[in-house]
């Protein structure tokens, strides 16, 4: 497993580049970082070349100035991309916050892109009470930093059995987001807030897609993922049985097993 740093702008980001064949993005969700991923690098690197960042702030990356909209996050993945020679198109794979900024990646970038799996995330923007709720997290973080947001935050994001993974797990969540910059963290949550109603893209979307939902995800309801995976015209959504919002640390062998089907599916193979 490589991990290196790359210089770009303002930022020195953290990135894993592991295995060789068709590219694999691995886009975290908030707060988290790229550690989320651990059950998946090394196994979809026998079959693709992965490439696991820390957005800007997260993580092991840093920047000068914090990503103030969903975009920002999607250039720097593009600049990633080139900065690694990366020059065939990539299947992107983003959770939660990761999958929004995955909508934007194909609206500004759909020359980069061969497909997406979009794991426990939505389409539409925040409520007008959602988005009120992240201002006011955002105000809170400035002032008190990422404890708080992380003893708050942390057993939402997961299913509540057996109790000894939710433990762990837990434990994982809070150091990941103790770990991020509040400034980061803070303008994450107004990013999201403001960012856009990708709905009415999703008929538009041409390249193969995945829906990946968990079971008891009470932040993004299998049903809601569903019913956006009926508006691209090539998608198809899988419900993890025993998970919550992160289908990937809750369940990785079923995660993995859906993942990997569909990566490895016809939609991508090369030509002999």
């Amino acid at each position: 497993m490589f991990k290196k740093t790359l210089s770009i702008g303002d930022s020195q980001f953290h990135v894993i580049d592991h295995g060789q064949g068709p590219p694999l993005l691995l886009v975290h969700g908030f707060p988290l970082n790229q550690s989320m991923w651990k059950f998946q690098i090394s196994k979809f690197a026998k079959t693709h070349r992965v490439i696991c960042p820390d957005l800007a702030g997260f993580g092991l990356s840093q920047c000068d100035q914090p990503r103030a909209t969903l975009q920002n996050h999607a250039e720097d993945l593009s600049q990633i991309l080139d900065a690694l020679n990366v020059q065939e198109r990539v299947i992107f794979c983003g959770l939660s916050m990761g999958g929004y900024i995955g909508w934007e990646f194909w609206k500004h970038y759909p020359e980069k892109i061969s497909g997406i799996v979009a794991c426990n995330t939505r389409a539409a923007n925040d409520s007008p009470e959602v988005a009120r709720a992240r201002l006011i997290s955002a105000k809170s973080i400035f002032k008190t930093g990422t404890q708080v947001l992380a003893q708050q935050m942390a057993p939402r994001l997961i299913y509540g059995k057996p109790q000894e993974l939710k433990t762990s797990i837990q434990s994982a969540l809070e150091q990941m987001i103790e770990s991020a910059s509040p400034e980061s963290v803070a303008a994450g949550q107004v990013a999201m807030s403001t960012r856009h109603d990708a709905t009415s893209w999703l008929p538009m979307i041409d390249c193969p897609t995945l829906f990946v939902g968990g079971q008891y995800d009470q932040i993004t309801t299998a049903q809601e993922m569903s019913n956006n995976a009926a508006l691209i015209p090539n998608a198809q959504f899988v419900e993890i049985q025993g998970a919550g919002h992160l289908t990937p640390l809750e369940q990785p062998e079923s995660f993995n097993t859906r993942v990997l089907e569909f990566l490895n599916s016809t939609h991508f193979r090369r030509p002999q």
